[in-house]
C-alpha cells in the first residue's frame, strides 16, 4: 500500500476496480429531492435515481460534501498509518467541495498533529478530475513523495479535455441555463449540442442533428486535439446510456488505440444538470 492516502470526491467517476487498485477513498456529494437528502452514487441505485429525476418538476438541489465527511476520511487514512494525505477535489468554480475539504484539513491538523494534508483544486470535474486523481495515485504507488505526487497531478491539469453530447436540453432549461423554448425547439429538431471543458472554461463546440451523428463527430473533435505519437488516455462516460458508451469506447479502441481506456457512469450529482442520455469523452496526451 502506498504511504500517501489519496482522497477525492464522488464526481471523479473513477471505476471501482481502479479505486480499489490504488486505494482511493471517495467522499460523496449530496443532493436533495424535496426534503430527502441522498448521497451521490450511494443512497440510490441508478434506476431509482433516474426514475426520480425524470419525474421531478424541479431539479434536485446539489450539496457539497460537508467538512465532517472529509474529516472522517482523513481520520480513517491516519488510522491506517498514512500520515501524508493528498485530497484532490472538484474545481471550486463548480462547487464548495474544495472549501469543505480545506476546512476539514484544518480540523484534522488540530486533532492529529503529525498529519500532512494537501488539498488540491483540480480545476475540473467528472472524469477529468478522475484522471488527475489517478495520476497522483499512480505516482504515490511508485514511491513519490507528497509534493511529487501533487506536482504530477497539477502538471496534468492543462492537458485535460472533456467533450460531451447532451441528449436533451430539458434539464439545462430546468436549471435556468437556457430558455425552455430553446430546449423545446432542440428536442423537436433533434439537435444535439456538443460541449467542451478545457482550461477552466465550458464552451459550445457544435450543434449536430441526431445523436448518432453527434457521437461520430466526437471522435473527429478528439482527433483534432491529439498530439500524434504521444501516449493517450481516454475515459468514456455516460448518464444512463451504457450501450451508446460501450459502442463509442469500441470505436475509440479501434480508431485511436489509446494506452488507457475505460468506461464509467457520470456521477448522479452531475447527471442532475446534464440529464439522462449524456455521452462523452475525457482524454489527455502524455508529454
Amino acid at each position: 500500500m502506498a504511504s500517501i492516502a489519496i482522497i477525492t470526491d464522488s464526481t471523479s467517476c473513477i471505476p471501482s476496480e481502479l479505486q480499489e487498485k490504488y486505494n482511493i477513498t471517495t467522499v460523496p456529494l449530496g443532493f436533495l429531492f424535496g426534503e430527502n437528502l441522498y448521497l451521490d452514487n450511494v443512497s440510490l441505485s441508478w434506476e431509482e435515481f433516474y426514475r426520480l429525476l425524470k419525474a421531478a418538476r424541479r431539479l434536485p438541489t446539489t450539496a457539497s460534501a460537508p467538512p465532517g465527511a472529509f474529516l472522517e476520511a482523513f481520520r480513517e487514512a491516519y488510522g491506517r498509518g498514512s500520515k501524508d494525505v493528498l485530497c484532490i477535489v472538484t474545481g471550486k468554480q463548480f462547487s464548495g467541495t474544495y472549501s469543505s475539504a480545506c476546512n476539514a484539513a484544518d480540523l484534522a491538523k488540530q486533532e492529529m498533529a503529525d498529519i500532512q494534508i494537501r488539498v488540491m483544486d483540480s480545476h475540473s470535474a467528472g472524469p477529468s478530475l478522475g484522471f488527475v486523481v489517478l495520476a497522483t495515485a499512480r505516482a504515490a504507488a511508485n514511491g513519490a513523495t507528497l509534493d511529487e505526487a501533487a506536482a504530477k497531478g497539477e502538471a496534468l491539469i492543462p492537458r485535460l479535455y472533456m467533450l460531451a453530447v447532451l441528449d436533451t436540453l430539458e434539464y439545462v432549461a430546468k436549471g435556468g441555463r437556457v430558455p425552455r423554448v430553446v430546449a423545446w425547439l432542440s428536442s423537436r429538431l433533434q439537435v444535439k449540442p456538443i460541449l467542451q471543458y478545457h482550461g477552466g472554461k465550458v464552451s459550445l463546440v457544435e450543434r449536430v442533428r441526431t445523436k448518432p451523428r453527434a457521437l461520430i463527430r466526437l471522435l473527429g473533435l478528439v482527433n483534432h486535439r491529439l498530439q500524434p505519437g504521444k501516449p493517450l488516455h481516454v475515459a468514456v462516460f455516460h448518464a444512463g446510456a451504457p450501450q451508446e458508451a460501450e459502442e463509442l469506447a469500441a470505436r475509440v479502441e479501434q480508431e485511436i488505440r489509446p494506452q488507457e481506456l475505460y468506461v464509467s457512469e457520470f456521477s448522479q450529482a452531475m447527471s442532475i444538470h446534464s440529464g439522462p442520455g449524456l455521452v462523452g469523452l475525457a482524454f489527455y496526451n502524455e508529454p
